[in-house]
């Protein structure tokens, strides 16, 4: 079976070429149709950047593996629903933020602070989970627009069509957002010293 992903293949040389195998859109219409394979492979395709935005929403990796494995089934589900009018991986996006959305409303109902960060990874550079713990110390909205810009490298249009808001409000969002982290980062860092 093919993939939608670029394949680099090396060249005497040292160029590379790009051979495409099979388009998105095409697994999309055979996942349409019930194709479970093709689920299968636009899900180990996007999990990784799925999963990679869960994680730094919600800070922990367990809830974001909750987050990540409930962001396919509604997309599974839904998927005959999907109109294509935004890409895939847009979609996808989307419904990871708003069970996150909806996972926030139940922490602050049960008057809880969302769970810390587990143990890190052996292999993660400490300096991931320190952003990691100062992105879970800012507001859910600045934590949401930092995410999608640095980790998913979403475009400020892209960020505004995934949200619903317009382009001023995502940039202004992003610029206090920026200075939020900075401002707890600075504060993080003269704490440890």
């Amino acid at each position: 079976m093919g993939t939608s992903r670029a394949e680099a293949l090396p060249l005497s040389g040292g160029g590379l070429v790009r051979q495409v195998c099979e388009s998105e859109q095409a697994l999309l219409a055979r996942a349409r149709q019930g194709e479970s394979g093709a689920f299968e492979q636009l899900y180990l395709e996007h999990r990784d950047q799925v999963y990679a935005l869960c994680l730094n929403l919600c800070g922990d990796r367990e809830e974001a593996q909750d987050l990540l494995q409930e962001t396919f089934v509604r997309a599974y589900r839904g998927l005959r629903g999907f109109a294509g009018r935004a890409q895939f991986s847009t979609w996808l996006h989307r419904i990871a933020v708003n069970l996150w959305r909806d996972w926030v409303r139940r922490q602050r109902r049960l008057s809880a602070l969302p769970p810390p960060a587990g143990p890190a990874d052996p292999g993660a550079p400490e300096t991931a989970d320190q952003v990691r713990t100062v992105l879970r110390r800012l507001r859910p909205h600045h934590r949401l627009v930092l995410s999608l810009r640095y980790t998913q490298a979403l475009s400020y249009q892209e960020m505004a069509e995934l949200l619903n808001w317009s382009l001023p409000r995502v940039k202004v969002c992003l610029h206090r957002a920026r200075r939020a982290f900075k401002d707890a980062y600075l504060r993080a860092e003269e704490t440890e010293l």
